[in-house]
């Protein structure tokens, strides 16, 4: 007969061995996969700034302070200037010898700088306004003598038709009276003659009458108060001080 043996253990009686379970590495997050916070929410993850390029602004220009001459030391716009060329200098409409004569600007004459200077042909030109609707350009020295100055010094009698509020001096020949009479004309009736020398104040005018440009003028104390001509044509009478 057949007679089975079972195995017979060493130690006993038979227990499983345990089959061993192998141990997987961690999950890593991908960049893909979001974190998860306590409430389960995903949570976003924070993103890097990158540099945003700025424009680097341009520093602006500082102004450059020139300050104005005082009143008398230099010539200079916006400042008066007196022509004292010994016969007076020319104005004219550009600053060339060649543009158009404006005006002869006499000796003693005031005038108010509006522009320049600009040199050429050798001169230094400034533009002038004589206050009476004439404005050009003048050399302010020819090489030789100054024709312009920033000095006015005391007011002086000027070769212009007098304004009304300017002061004036009777400026006729050594030895002649101007007649002041009650209306312009010269067959009003006479108020006086004054001399050479007087100064007064223009209150009226210009009036045009018998050939001649008459002004009313009145004396700081007013004793005298009347119409005088200005010129006869070829010597000034009345000439504004300034």
């Amino acid at each position: 007969s057949l007679i089975w043996l079972g195995p017979t253990l060493a130690c006993g009686s038979f227990a499983p061995r345990p089959t061993p379970t192998p141990t997987l590495p961690a999950a890593v997050e991908t960049t893909a996969q979001q974190a998860t916070g306590a409430s389960g929410g995903p949570v976003a993850e924070a993103t890097p700034l990158l540099p945003v390029e700025t424009d680097t602004p341009t520093p602006e220009p500082t102004a450059t302070f020139t300050p104005t001459p005082m009143p008398g030391t230099a010539l200079a716009i916006g400042q008066p200037a007196r022509v004292i060329a010994p016969n007076g200098v020319n104005m004219r409409a550009e600053p060339v010898t060649t543009a158009d004569l404006v005006r002869y600007l006499p000796s003693r004459l005031k005038v108010t700088i509006v522009d320049g200077p600009i040199d050429g042909e050798g001169y230094r030109w400034w533009k002038l306004d004589d206050a009476e609707g004439n404005v050009g350009w003048a050399v302010e020295n020819d090489g030789e003598t100054d024709l312009l100055s920033p000095q006015m010094g005391e007011p002086e009698p000027v070769d212009r038709s007098p304004r009304i509020g300017e002061r004036v001096l009777v400026t006729m020949s050594s030895g002649g009276q101007l007649s002041v009479r009650e209306t312009p004309g010269t067959d009003a009736n006479l108020v006086t003659r004054v001399n050479p020398g007087e100064e007064f104040t223009i209150t009226g005018g210009p009036q045009e009458s018998g050939g001649y440009i008459w002004f009313q003028i009145r004396s700081d104390d007013g004793a005298t108060e009347g119409w005088a001509a200005e010129s006869d044509g070829t010597e000034r009478w009345l000439s504004p001080l300034e």
